[in-house]
């Protein structure tokens, strides 16, 4: 599976809060926190809260 570059915008604040996370270690940059927060939307909202075995998350879960 290949990544696929996409840009959009967000607000300061988002950003700020993004940081945030980072620098609580949550994440380990933005790109993952958006990847991680996408799959867990698609997965409750289009696999019936099931996360997609291709999800960077399901990934985790097995990892760890």
């Amino acid at each position: 599976m290949t990544n696929k570059l996409i840009t959009f915008k967000v607000t300061d604040n988002m950003v700020k809060e993004m940081d945030k996370m980072l620098r609580e270690g949550n994440y380990r940059s933005r790109s993952e926190m958006v990847r991680e927060t996408l799959a867990e939307f698609i997965g409750k909202e289009y696999y019936e809260g099931e996360i997609p075995e291709s999800s960077v998350i399901k990934l985790k879960r097995i990892i760890l």
